[in-house]
């Protein structure tokens, strides 16, 4: 649900608010190419447009995702993408290993930002074990 201004007008800019489960099932959807339960929920191609690097970009982000491109996260796969939410909510879309990270702590270090790829280097050795 979007948090609405005085007025009653959705905020799009931020203020969304959903469970660890719907991040997750948004994670989904573009990890499956835009289709969510066996139906096209985004128009095909759609997933490719959003990850492919932004001009002027630097290979950081596409369209709404940061990409792992660059390696900011080493220890992730170069196809990762991610979202990145205020004070530390993530989700990382990892197709190669047909994974969803979802983050919704709040970290206390003075950044306030985890170390997110120990955090995927950890995850990502377990399930490969």
């Amino acid at each position: 649900m979007f948090e609405v201004d005085p007025s009653g007008t959705i905020v799009g800019s931020s203020y969304l608010y959903a469970t660890a489960r719907d991040y997750a099932r948004f994670g989904l959807l573009y990890l499956n190419d835009g289709v969510f339960n066996g139906e096209r929920i985004l128009p095909e191609g759609w997933v490719k447009y959003t990850t492919t690097p932004a001009s002027d970009s630097k290979g950081q982000y596409g369209a709404f995702f940061y990409l792992n491109s660059s390696k900011a996260y080493p220890s992730a796969p170069q196809d990762m993408f991610s979202a990145e939410g205020h004070d530390g909510q993530q989700i990382f879309i990892i197709p190669s290993k047909q994974m969803v990270v979802v983050v919704l702590g709040f970290s206390h270090r003075p950044d306030h930002a985890m170390d997110f790829d120990r955090l995927l280097a950890d995850i990502l050795k377990t399930v490969s074990n």
